[in-house]
This record gives structure tokens, sequence and C-alpha cells, in this order.
């Protein structure tokens, strides 16, 4: 069976959004939800269990935390603020007209607080 994965590679699928006035306006509390991500993200890699319960835990719908677990076990599964792929994935949607301006790099798509990131 293929995946997204099969055809992209694994690039950056989910990212959280904030209008630009909202983070030129808030560059502090830009900076704490990207420490907050980062802290999430170095807890995860260190214990996947401990995340699975987490996660288990504070949702709103009943959910095993073995099946999270495996979830984030999968090596398809990547946990990262750094984004991977954009390049390759904001050519797709050029190519294909979903957007009309593609980026001329990657940094040009997120807060400038991850610009010296080494994202692609």
């Amino acid at each position: 069976m293929l995946n997204s994965v099969d055809y992209l590679g694994n690039i950056t699928l989910d990212v959280a959004f904030a209008p630009k006035k909202f983070v030129d306006a808030n560059p502090k509390m830009t900076q704490a939800f990207i420490d907050a991500m980062d802290d999430a993200t170095a807890l995860i890699a260190k214990d996947k269990k401990l995340a699975a319960e987490i996660y288990a835990r504070s949702s709103k719908i009943k959910v095993d935390p073995v099946e999270i677990q495996d979830m984030i076990v999968d090596p398809d599964t990547r946990f990262s603020t750094v984004p991977t792929g954009m390049m390759q994935f904001s050519e797709f949607m050029h190519r294909a007209g979903s957007i009309k301006l593609k980026p001329t790099k990657w940094s040009d798509m997120f807060v400038p607080q991850l610009a010296s990131r080494p994202g692609s």
C-alpha cells in the first residue's frame, strides 16, 4: 500500500497558523509557543510511552495509549518544529495551480523565529 511519504517523502504537513499581524504584534508569545512546541517535540523523542499516555489522558475521546504509541513510533511519523520539504510541496502546489505565487525560500512561509533552523 502506498502513502504520501512514498510520493512526496517525509515532509511537514501539519503546521500551526497565525495571522502575520498577530505574530508581528506578539513576538514574545510567538516565541513562547515555539518553545513549548520544542519542549513537546523533545519529550516525544525522549519518552514515546509517556507522550502517548499524556495524549490519551488529555484527549476528549477515549483512546488507548498503546495505539497512540504505535502511531508515534511509526517510521513515517515525525515530530519536529523544523519545516521539511516545504519548497518541494510548494512547487507541487504551484504546478497544480493551487497557489499563484511560489515562495523563493521555505522560510518565506514561516515566522521569522524559525528562519535560522535547517528547514527545506
